[in-house]
């Protein structure tokens, strides 16, 4: 960190510009208020503006009258600073905000000031020899790693040995409370990053428009030059780290363990004595939707690049076009000084023109003529009984049954639902789940990740077995 580096920080960096913010108490005290203590990742510019007049207005019962905009102005001044982002998201034409990367990464140095009840040293200490000693794990050879789980396996074994000998030690209340704060950190700053995440597709994503819009290459040299920036970013350490993240947050066996633990968790006394926040409970609810941010990132720039090669070929046709038009008028121009004996195209090959006079006359249709004989009613040989057995698929019935579990979970998996609920029309019921997965924004289809899907067929007996991706109903 030399001179020009940290002059081109003070001058430049978002973070640093915020904690010299002419509003800086406001600012800060209103969007913890409303974002860290509600666990809210957006609000729209209506509930948002409603929230900072309530706060401006607590602010004047205590005497402070220094903020005497509007919460319209504000907001619009912090989002024009880089304090908070504002954007439209699809099918909507209000505002929605949230924290920019800077934001988060003055809460987190704020926060660092605050100093908590005591500092965990003990857990921090497992912590940093238990990742050493991670890396040495997955870096080893095969001898070292085997004679590794042997040791692990004897410790095991040795201490599955003193418990059944009565020698059972619990944890200190201390031990338990300095584990806690150091996930509750953990979790706090693991939601603080998706913002950078974020941000780095959506930097790509302006680069992407920008070199369409500057560029005068080939549809195929331009498509080629951005896919390879795409796949840069994704073959990055942050992109590789993300992938991991997202198939492991996907896993309906996480998300079954991360429920059981966090229920066992709550029930500790140690626990409910210092909990005051929400963000561990909710981290699975927070980082779905930050995650699901990011896919829709990175689905944004494939959007924008299915609409430019459609304007591209639009573009073409209209250039063939207008070409073809200027031959036609160019003909009629000089229609006089056209020398019909001079060869104009030369084609390869045998020539086979087809005229229109070589085409045959139109003949008439010959009509049958029926003999009068009875007619009688004919007997159809396939079972038409199926055309009568028609079923309906009631929607609004299998959104209520989504809505019903996920009255006690924050979200339920799409063979979870089918185990409470079973499927009485085959398919076409669960094609139901499925379009009601994909009209709704708030809930995912990850199809990289397949499961299977069970349907019994009442009247026959036999149970059928059908691979589908992954869909993931959310609150």
């Amino acid at each position: 960190m030399n001179y020009e580096k940290s002059l081109s920080l003070y001058r430049n960096d978002k973070t640093l510009q915020l904690l010299r913010a002419e509003h800086f108490p406001l600012l800060i005290s209103f969007i913890h208020l409303a974002f860290k203590q509600q666990n809210r990742i957006s609000y729209t510019q209506g509930e948002l503006q409603s929230i900072l007049n309530d706060f401006i207005y607590s602010l004047e019962r205590q005497g402070i009258t220094d903020y005497t905009q509007s919460s319209g102005d504000y907001l619009q001044r912090w989002a024009q600073h880089g304090y908070l982002r504002r954007y439209y998201e699809s099918a909507t034409d209000e505002p929605v905000y949230e924290l920019s990367p800077a934001t988060e990464n003055a809460l987190k140095w704020l926060e660092d000031l605050n100093k908590q009840q005591f500092v965990g040293t003990h857990s921090r200490l497992i912590q940093f020899f238990n990742l050493l000693q991670q890396i040495v794990n997955n870096t080893s050879g095969p001898y070292e790693r085997i004679q590794k789980l042997r040791e692990e396996r004897s410790k095991i074994d040795k201490e599955i040995e003193q418990i059944q000998k009565g020698n059972f030690v619990r944890p200190s209340e201390t031990e338990v409370k300095e584990i806690y704060f150091l996930a509750e950190e953990t979790a706090k700053r693991l939601l603080s990053d998706f913002r950078q995440v974020e941000e780095n597709f959506r930097e790509l994503d302006t680069q992407t428009r920008q070199t369409i819009i500057k560029s005068n290459l080939t549809k195929a040299d331009l498509l080629d030059s951005i896919f390879k920036q795409q796949d840069y970013l994704w073959n990055t350490d942050q992109g590789k780290s993300f992938r991991a993240f997202w198939e492991f947050l996907m896993s309906e066996q996480m998300q079954n363990e991360l429920e059981t633990l966090l229920e066992k968790i709550n029930a500790l006394p140690a626990i409910q004595e210092i909990k005051k926040e929400q963000v561990v409970d909710r981290i699975k609810t927070n980082l779905v939707e930050a995650g699901d941010k990011v896919n829709r990132s990175n689905d944004g720039l494939i959007e924008q690049l299915r609409k430019y090669v459609e304007q591209k070929n639009l573009s073409e046709s209209r250039h063939i076009l207008h070409n073809i038009e200027t031959i036609e008028s160019l003909l009629i121009d000089y229609k006089e000084e056209v020398n019909t004996h001079e060869t104009w195209i030369e084609i390869n090959g045998l020539f086979k023109p087809v005229l229109t006079m070589e085409r045959p006359l139109f003949s008439p249709p010959i009509k049958v003529a029926f003999e009068k004989t009875a007619i009688e009613d004919g007997q159809a040989g396939a079972d038409t009984d199926v055309l009568f057995e028609q079923f309906y698929v009631d929607i609004e019935e299998l959104r209520n049954n989504v809505k019903s579990l996920l009255r006690n979970k924050s979200q339920v998996a799409l063979s979870e639902l089918l185990s409470h609920y079973h499927p009485t029309k085959g398919i076409t019921e669960i094609l139901g789940y499925i379009q009601l997965a994909t009209n709704d924004e708030k809930h995912v289809v990850n199809r990289e990740v397949q499961e299977e899907l069970i349907v019994e067929n009442q009247e026959s007996g036999k149970t059928y077995r059908l691979q589908a991706p992954l869909i993931i109903f959310n609150r």
